[in-house]
């Protein structure tokens, strides 16, 4: 299963601060110069001070969540990303962190909750197109996943018709996901006839 890599890109500050003011906004500039460095572990340390700090600052959730995921702590960085979607109105930062967020469910074989967190992000980002493509991938993934298995005692008691039924209502789910998808991509053409586009994707680093 290969999902496109997170949207990377830490956020910055407008302002300079000195180094001795030790405020969400300095700890958030101090932990981009580390990040920059490639000390993911130094870098998250200061996101983690800067958002207990303040917690409405959801720039230090979101880089704290990238910091954390480069640093291969998947789990934690689901939550930092989570965060920042729930704290900032910004639509572009939120379906970031909600894309990055379905990302991290992804390489954790969580694919209801990946298929969630980008149906959520193109919600607020309908011509993301690569949450697009992780979501088709997350689904075709689900219908692949065989009928939950059963013990042998409960078999002998229970309809044997069950799993089977579990497992092709799984498979309608995802069908109907697909179609919606489908329905969701004509749409968006439809709406993009006669327009100029108006700029590239963002560039993701993952």
């Amino acid at each position: 299963m290969v999902f496109s890599k997170v949207k990377y890109g830490i956020l910055g500050l407008l302002l300079t601060l000195p180094a001795y003011a030790q405020n969400d906004q300095s700890l958030i500039l101090r932990g981009n110069e580390q990040y920059k460095k490639g000390a993911f572990d130094k870098a998250a340390e200061d996101y983690r001070k800067a958002a207990e700090l303040n917690k409405n600052n959801a720039k230090a959730q979101y880089n704290l969540g990238n910091a954390l995921y480069k640093n291969k702590q998947i789990e934690e960085a689901e939550k930092a990303f989570e965060a920042a979607g729930e704290i900032n109105p910004d639509k572009q930062l939120t379906a970031n962190a909600l894309y990055n967020k379905g990302v991290a469910h992804s390489r954790q074989k969580q694919l209801m909750e990946s298929i969630g967190a980008y149906k959520n992000a193109l919600k607020l980002r309908p011509d993301d197109q690569q949450a697009r493509e992780n979501l088709q991938r997350a689904i075709n993934e689900l219908k692949k996943q065989p009928p939950p298995k059963q013990d042998k005692d409960q078999n002998q008691n229970k309809d044997q018709n069950k799993p089977q039924n579990k497992s092709k209502l799984n498979e309608q789910q995802a069908e109907r996901m697909l179609n919606a998808l489908r329905q969701e991509e004509k749409r968006l053409q439809q709406d993009k006839q006669g327009k100029q586009p108006t700029g590239g994707m963002q560039e993701k680093d993952w």
